[in-house]
């Protein structure tokens, strides 16, 4: 017959399971000649025994040979440290990247180290955007790319072996980055001709960004303050009503969008085209403006309430506040 035992794993108790396992567990590792074990009868209370001192264990069940059963440990094995291996490797590559860049001397020492972990390529292969990103973000963190970083940008994805397309984000960031550098550099952009825009002598167009006119109106109205009064009986068939007051209107106001198309910016004037409502704004009317992450306020010095344009996309605010500013601070130079 054969025997069921508790057995002692860390602290805990487990089973019962049959001799055979047991055997299998000591040879793959989990249970050792002094692991204690405990019969079922016992009903695993006080009379715990080591394997080896176990009177009742079958002890030829430890000299079996596994077969089938020991390659698949094996295996599990292998990839557990694997699996901890690689966990290791990109410690180290992302040690590497954590300036920004990867010099010689490290890309040895990331070779030697991959040597000896035993990995290959196709066993990184799923780390590899994300050390590249690591470098991008460390990079990208004063929200400025200079040629020198790119370079060393390129120089890392080039190591890492990844194609564009695995790291289109990164790539996109990368050129707005690049060209929001240019632009604060007094680069400006070079936009084809805007379809239908009537441009002044001379005048260039620097951006172009599908927008929203809104403006803020009434979108609620109520009525408040009203009152009856209270009634008093004088005498039969006659009251008195005292307290009584009419009450007035108020209006709740919110930002409505009133008109959908695109902002244009030249050298000289703000320009909104849209399917309902446009204008034309000249930059050196401006008083201020207020740059939000979603599109921006301006006040002009001919007009008595503010304009606001809203982004149909975040993610160029920087941008178009950058040409923006270099096209107000410029617009004096643009005067016929």
């Amino acid at each position: 017959m054969n025997k069921r035992y508790y057995y002692l794993e860390e602290g805990t108790v487990k089973g019962p399971i049959e001799q055979s396992t047991i055997g299998l567990l000591m040879r793959s590792g989990v249970l050792s000649k002094e692991s204690l074990v405990c019969p079922e009868s016992k009903a695993a209370t006080s009379e715990w025994t080591p394997i080896s001192q176990c009177s009742e264990f079958n002890r030829s069940q430890i000299s079996r040979p596994l077969g089938i059963f020991q390659t698949l440990i094996n295996k599990y094995k292998d990839a557990k440290q694997k699996s901890l291996n690689k966990k290791d490797f990109r410690g180290v590559l992302l040690q590497a990247v954590s300036d920004g860049k990867l010099t010689k001397e490290e890309i040895a020492e990331i070779e030697k180290k991959k040597n000896e972990l035993g990995l290959s390529d196709k066993d990184i292969k799923g780390m590899k955007s994300e050390i590249f990103t690591a470098a991008f973000n460390v990079i990208k963190s004063d929200e400025q790319v200079t040629k020198d970083e790119e370079q060393e940008l390129k120089s890392i994805q080039k190591y890492l072996g990844l194609a564009d397309d695995e790291i289109q984000h990164n790539k996109r960031e990368l050129a707005r980055l690049r060209l929001l550098n240019e632009i604060q550099q007094g680069n400006m952009p070079t936009i084809p001709p805007v379809t239908n825009l009537v441009t002044q002598k001379s005048e260039k167009v620097y951006w172009v960004e599908p927008a929203t006119l809104a403006e803020e109106k009434i979108v609620r109205r109520t009525y408040q303050g009203g009152s009856q009064g209270v009634s008093f009986r004088i005498m039969k068939g006659v009251s008195f009503r005292v307290g009584g007051h009419r009450g007035h209107l108020a209006g709740e106001t919110g930002i409505v969008a009133v008109s959908n198309g695109e902002l244009i910016i030249t050298n000289k004037r703000v320009v909104f085209r849209g399917d309902k409502k446009s204008f034309a704004g000249k930059l050196n009317n401006i008083l201020d403006i207020q740059l939000f992450r979603n599109g921006f306020q301006f006040s002009e010095n001919n007009k008595s309430k503010p304009r606001m344009i809203m982004f149909k996309q975040e993610g160029n605010h920087d941008i178009i506040g950058a040409v923006l500013s270099y096209a107000i601070n410029h617009c004096e130079d643009n005067k016929e």
